[in-house]
């Protein structure tokens, strides 16, 4: 009893003699804290500018949706300054639209269990009643401990706009190929019918339902017409194609019915699809074949031109006009006899076909190709390629002969064209990444303004020219290895990081190169699509860099706690620096996270830092230690996680040390967990540490070696120590070699 009075007064003597130096320590400790926390200052306020000029909104919630600061452009895009906002619930300030409101709520709560969101579409009701639609992300963060909720939200009512402005501009050709007047279908490669309009249903007496994606064009044509049409078919698409784009061929309909078809027939743009105007010709075909016996061989080609023909006196006024006239304005050939170009046509339009008609009298001369627009009366447009000249009888001009070609669907192809090209140039201007289009050649052929804002040029000025005119030569040099590398793989190449050089110095941009590839499906370039990431990198290189040096820091730290352990138990030395060599090798062969092995590798350095609370003598003692002497020692793990629990490691930490001494079948302590219990990482730690501590010497004995270390977790795999660990752990020793240093 007397010797453990004076063991505990020697025990206590020995904590006061450690708390006094621990004292000494803090002092120093605040001194390079308070320096630490100088530079972190200085890196903070960098940080706050770049929060605060950021150009998308940043904004910090609490867990509640309470406002707790944001930058400028949250001010901007929210409508409202930040004095309105702070302290205030997003959610009760109704600046989102009620149907945004469960996604708002259901934002939140994600981000309370530690997830992130977005990005997420939402409406925005402003201070002024606009409406803004964005684009937000949100992420939990911590600060200082404490846990909230980091907004990104970004401006996307420009992009909405041009969504729709693309959505209608689809409704519009949709409109357009419904209402043409002529059956029209758009026919695939593969010969299936992929879209038909109204007209075409009548035609065939097929719904589109029947026909869209179900049947093919050959599904329709007679068998004596199919051979040839399926050879124009075929040479259409090939390049250079001389296939026939106006043809007639024999159709049957859902009912049997064999009809006469007049086609025209082109190929879409960049594809290999065809668009087909079908024309019922089957009562005109009838008709040909009774003229053929009854008026003259001009009559007979007059009504087999699919043009406008007609003939006029010296007044102006027609005396014949062929089918096709009478059939664009649905009428009968005799309506036209005796009328005048006033009685059909609009004043404007009728006054310019006088005067063309009346000079051809005059002159004896021909208007060739002439492209005109002509309103008829009833409000009909057309635009036609017409051809005027002399009508002679006996040698003397009696009047006019017209021939005319209905260019209307080319003209408004044509139209178009021109109209996608500029919508297209003009989306690709309100873009704010850079894009570009590179000819085989390297040279720019298409770019749009955030290109040639960044290089502060026109956008003229950039077409034509190759990167080595425009960059320096190692920049130049990568732009065209990674341009030929698509071109010849025929596949894209993203995420490309490429510093490039502006009148503002070296920006950094991110870029998604994919090949250029013209309608007939052949390589033509490459287009570029690149963000900037210059402020990126600068803000992941600050942190990147502030990062380290808190690594640094900690590992200091972790350090010192480790060799105080090692000043208080000398004969281990070393101990604790070897178990976090075997623990952190078995991680990684187990393949675990960056994140866990450094955990790991973290615990194992200070996992004895409880045995600073134990008396010198017991843990240098040259013999057998009694069972109060040997609970004392049992009690270093609670020490260790007490000094610990408080320090904030991103890991684990005080757990993993409090564990490691616990055993499967719950012998081990200090809480006799069992199983799955343990943590993992505890379990690993225990291997390393049975295995170093019997290799190693010891005070009350000699080292036992490896061979009976490893002997020892062999016959207790499953039942003290973990399988998959032990299994690790020898492998280490026996196939790879592994030695403590």
């Amino acid at each position: 009893m007397k010797d453990e009075n004076k063991t505990k007064v020697e025990l206590i003597k020995e904590l006061k003699t450690i708390r006094k130096e621990r004292e000494k320590s803090a002092v120093n400790n605040i001194t390079e804290r308070k320096q630490a926390e100088k530079k972190l200052q200085d890196s903070e306020e960098y940080l706050k500018i770049l929060f605060e000029y950021a150009p998308d909104a940043y904004y910090v919630n609490d867990l509640k949706g309470n406002f707790i600061d944001g930058n400028l452009a949250a001010e901007r895009i929210i409508g409202l300054k930040r004095e309105e906002l702070i302290g205030k619930n997003i959610l009760k300030l109704k600046l989102l639209s009620i149907k945004d409101m469960p996604k708002a709520t259901k934002s939140i709560t994600k981000n309370i269990m530690g997830l992130a969101t977005g990005p997420e579409e939402y409406v925005l009701n402003r201070k002024d009643n606009s409406k803004l639609a964005v684009e937000i992300s949100t992420y939990p963060v911590k600060i200082k401990g404490k846990a909230y909720i980091l907004g990104i939200a970004r401006d996307i009512n420009e992009r909405k706009k041009a969504e729709k402005a693309l959505v209608e501009s689809e409704e519009r050709y949709r409109a357009v190929f419904e209402n043409t007047g002529t059956a029209t279908m758009v026919i695939e490669e593969d010969e299936i019918i992929s879209m038909v309009n109204t007209q075409c249903e009548k035609l065939s007496g097929y719904s589109k339902e029947e026909i869209e994606n179900k049947m093919k064009w050959t599904d329709f044509i007679v068998p004596e017409d199919l051979d040839r049409m399926k050879k124009y078919h075929i040479e259409r698409r090939k390049a250079g194609s001389k296939a026939p784009t106006e043809y007639e061929f024999r159709m049957v309909d859902k009912k049997g019915a064999v009809k006469d078809i007049y086609m025209k027939i082109g190929m879409m743009p960049h594809s290999k699809k065809s668009v087909a105007s079908l024309t019922d010709i089957t009562e005109r075909k009838k008709a040909e074949i009774e003229i053929v016996y009854e008026q003259s061989l001009l009559h007979d080609l007059m009504d087999n031109i699919p043009d406008f023909i007609y003939f006029k006196d010296e007044k102006n006024r027609f005396v014949r006009v062929n089918k096709a006239s009478a059939e664009d304005m649905g009428v009968t050939l005799e309506y036209f006899i005796g009328k005048t170009d006033f009685d059909i046509f609009t004043e404007e339009a009728a006054k310019k076909r006088f005067a063309d008609d009346n000079w051809v009298i005059k002159t004896g001369k021909s208007i060739i190709n002439n492209i005109e627009k002509i309103t008829y009366l009833n409000g009909m447009e057309r635009w036609w390629n017409a051809t005027k000249i002399p009508r002679y009888d006996k040698g003397k001009i009696i009047g006019t002969i017209g021939i005319t070609r209905d260019i209307t669907q080319r003209k408004l192809a044509e139209d178009g064209v021109k109209n996608a090209k500029d919508e297209l140039q003009t989306i690709l201007d309100l873009v704010p990444a850079i894009i570009f289009y590179k000819d085989l050649e390297d040279r720019f052929i298409r770019v749009n303004k955030a290109l040639a804002d960044a290089l502060k040029m026109p956008t003229t000025d950039l077409i034509g020219k190759r990167a080595e005119e425009l960059f320096p030569k190692e920049e130049a040099e990568k732009m065209k290895r990674d341009g030929r590398e698509v071109v010849i793989s025929g596949k894209p190449k993203r995420n490309i990081i490429q510093p490039y050089t502006t009148p503002d110095g070296i920006r950094w941009q991110l870029v998604d190169k994919v090949p250029y590839i013209s309608k007939e499906g052949k390589i033509i370039g490459v287009i570029g699509l690149a963000k900037d990431i210059t402020e990126q990198r600068k803000s992941e290189q600050k942190f990147q860099d502030t990062f380290q040096k808190l690594k640094k820091t900690m590992d200091a730290a972790i350090n010192t706690m480790s060799k105080i352990v090692e000043a208080k138990d000398p004969y281990t030395a070393g101990h604790q620096w070897r178990v976090s060599q075997l623990a952190t090798a078995i991680a990684k062969e187990l393949h675990f996270s960056e994140d866990k092995v450094e955990g790991i590798r973290i615990a194992s350095l200070i996992h004895d830092i409880g045995k600073v609370g134990l008396p010198s003598e017991i843990l240098s003692k040259p013999d057998k230690i009694c069972n109060e002497e040997y609970n004392l020692i049992k009690r270093h793990s609670q020490v260790g996680y007490d000094i610990l629990k408080g320090i904030d490691f991103s890991y684990p930490v005080a757990e993993i040390v409090l564990q490691h001494h616990e055993r499967l079948n719950g012998l081990g302590y200090p809480n006799h967990l069992k199983g799955d219990k343990i943590l993992l990482e505890a379990k690993i730690i225990g291997v390393a540490d049975v295995v170093e501590a019997m290799s190693s010497h010891r005070p009350y004995r000699p080292a036992l070696g490896i061979d009976k270390a490893l002997e020892e977790i062999t016959q207790n795999k499953g039942i003290l120590y973990d399988p998959e660990a032990v299994d690790v752990c020898l492998k280490l020793f026996k196939e790879k070699g592994f030695k403590f240093e």
